[in-house]
C-alpha cells in the first residue's frame, strides 16, 4: 500500500470514528488540528489531579475543546509495559473520570508497529493503516 491509500485509509477512518487508529508513517507533529499527547509522559501527566479538593482534568484534556483529534506520539518509544498507561484511554474513550468528547479521534503513532515494539493489548484496541 502506497503513502497516498495509506492516507485516504486514514481519512475514511477519522471520518467514522470507530476505533482509535496506529499509524507508522506520520509523525504527530504533522496531523493538524491535533492535540499531541507524548507516549512517555509522566502518569500524571496523563490523568487528572487534585487542586484543593477538586479533581481536575490533565492539561492536554482541556485543549480538546478546540481540537477533534487526540495523538498518542510514539507509543514504540516506551516499553510494551508502560504503554498500558492507555488502556483506559483506547478501550473507554476516557481518562480518570473524564470523557473524551464524542468527536475526539484517537491516533497512536509509532516508528516502528511490530510484536517487538507494541503491547498485544494495546494493539488489540486499534485499527493499524501501515506498513
Amino acid at each position: 500500500m502506497d503513502k497516498n491509500e495509506k492516507i485516504t485509509m486514514l481519512k475514511n477512518y477519522i471520518i467514522s470514528n470507530t476505533l482509535p487508529i496506529m499509524i507508522d508513517f506520520i509523525e504527530g507533529k504533522y496531523i493538524p488540528d491535533s492535540v499531541i499527547l507524548q507516549a512517555n509522559c509522566n502518569i500524571t501527566e496523563l490523568n487528572g489531579h487534585y487542586v484543593d479538593t477538586e479533581f481536575v482534568a490533565p492539561k492536554w484534556f482541556n485543549k480538546l475543546t478546540n481540537k477533534f483529534i487526540l495523538v498518542i506520539d510514539n507509543i514504540d518509544s516506551i516499553s510494551k509495559e508502560e504503554q498500558l498507561k492507555f488502556i483506559e484511554l483506547l478501550k473507554y474513550r476516557k481518562v480518570s473520570t473524564f470523557e473524551l468528547p464524542k468527536n475526539v479521534v484517537i491516533i497512536v503513532t509509532a516508528k516502528k508497529i511490530s510484536r517487538e515494539t507494541i503491547n498485544e493489548e494495546i494493539y488489540s484496541l486499534v485499527a493499524h493503516i501501515g506498513s
